[in-house]
């Protein structure tokens, strides 16, 4: 009897932390806190979130990454966790919880291409947050420079949204 040697998606997250454990064993402490749960249901979990102890993915939005990317999407949602995020900027979350979200996103991000990047062992999922110009900023200053320039762009639209 032939075993199919194809992981399932819950498989494949454990791999992804075993991996992550290896390369960095200082990450360890902050990879075993919490649960980590893949939600079958996509529309509770697109993508992956955490609450800054436990981290659900979804198992549709997993399925569609390879390993490489896997291992990026757990090493952020654990810099979450690392840098507190949803304690240290809970008053941006009060502001526009989308945009402080996105803040984090674009803060971390550049933190794990620049330290696990360089040789290909984890690749940024496709329409993660991503910009050069918020090298070095810290979490409110990208939220503020978003505001500023989401608030700007909304002044230059007309009525329903139109440019």
């Amino acid at each position: 009897m032939l075993m199919s040697k194809q992981l399932t998606e819950e498989q494949r997250l454990s791999k992804a932390v075993v991996a992550i454990m290896g390369r960095e064993p200082a990450l360890a402490g902050v990879l075993m806190i919490g649960t980590r749960v893949v939600e079958h249901d996509n529309a509770k979990v697109p993508t992956a979130c955490t609450n800054g102890r436990d981290e659900w993915y979804g198992a549709e939005f997993l399925d569609g990454l390879t390993d490489a990317e896997l291992r990026f999407l757990v090493l952020h949602e654990n810099y979450h966790k690392l840098y507190r995020h949803l304690l240290t900027w809970k008053h941006l979350c009060k502001i526009d919880p989308d945009l402080a979200n996105r803040s984090m996103d674009y803060n971390i991000n550049i933190k794990i291409m620049d330290e696990y990047g360089a040789d290909g062992w984890v690749i940024m999922p496709e329409g993660g947050c991503y910009d050069e110009k918020y090298r070095g900023w810290d979490t409110a200053q990208i939220f503020w420079d978003l505001h500023d320039n989401e608030s700007q762009d909304e002044d230059r639209r007309g009525p329903g949204g139109t440019p």
